[in-house]
């Protein structure tokens, strides 16, 4: 890769870099197998489907995070008749989570060319932050990132452009300067847009016209995207 005008390239961290999918099913299969319950795909598609709405909520600015991720839990009791503490069941949860941390297909290998070329990267996440540290830890991800920065030390959740502002500063640089690749259009693309850095949807199901000028489908796919904005 040649010269670039960024000098600074923020990621997100699930659904973007590390395999969020795979460790939030083991977790959940975990947690219920813990109290008798073997929760099957249709019980964990249904958990999914409260948990983005939660967080949703979360973007939206119309519930926060200390709600979000115990009542998420009371709904998916509600639904599956069962009688257990939600926060019991949040703080397992957020515990097995941040035991497990596994890169997407192409992640580390991109990771470890990108950075060997001199690039400089951060994290930008709305994940709660014991969880993030701790899968930033196992996945040794400071080989490659300069420093992550949760909603929580920030103070604002993303699409929140002050989350981004913050992001800035705290890396010197201006707002050309950086790059935002992640895989959300709701918080990720609307937050970039909003704190005016230029973004890359990475998603598996980006499709032209439907988000994002620069999008990339996997890892491949992005490294090409960032070659073609070489100066």
């Amino acid at each position: 890769m040649g010269d670039s005008r960024y000098r600074m390239y923020f990621f997100d961290l699930d659904h973007t870099i590390l395999d969020f999918e795979r460790s939030e099913n083991e977790t959940l299969i975990e947690v219920f197998k813990s109290r008798g319950i073997a929760l099957n795909s249709s019980q964990i598609e249904n958990y999914r489907h409260i948990n983005r709405k939660w967080w949703s909520m979360l973007e939206k600015g119309t519930a926060s995070k200390e709600r979000v991720v115990v009542e998420r839990f009371e709904e998916f009791c509600n639904l599956m008749d069962i009688d257990f503490d939600a926060s019991e069941l949040n703080e397992e949860y957020l515990t097995g989570l941040s035991s497990r941390a596994y890169f997407l297909p192409g992640a580390e290998e991109f990771l470890h060319q990108f950075k060997s070329t001199g690039r400089r990267m951060a994290i930008i996440t709305n994940g709660v932050y014991c969880v993030q540290l701790n899968k930033f830890r196992i996945a040794n991800l400071q080989r490659f990132f300069e420093f992550s920065l949760s909603s929580e030390e920030a103070g604002y959740a993303k699409p929140d452009p002050r989350i981004f502002e913050i992001a800035l500063k705290r890396a010197g640089i201006e707002k050309d300067e950086a790059i935002y690749i992640g895989d959300s259009l709701e918080s990720d693309f609307s937050g970039a847009q909003k704190a005016g850095i230029d973004f890359i949807w990475i998603n598996p199901e980006a499709e032209p016209g439907k988000g994002p000028l620069m999008i990339a489908r996997d890892f491949v796919e992005l490294k090409a995207v960032l070659g073609s904005l070489e100066a």
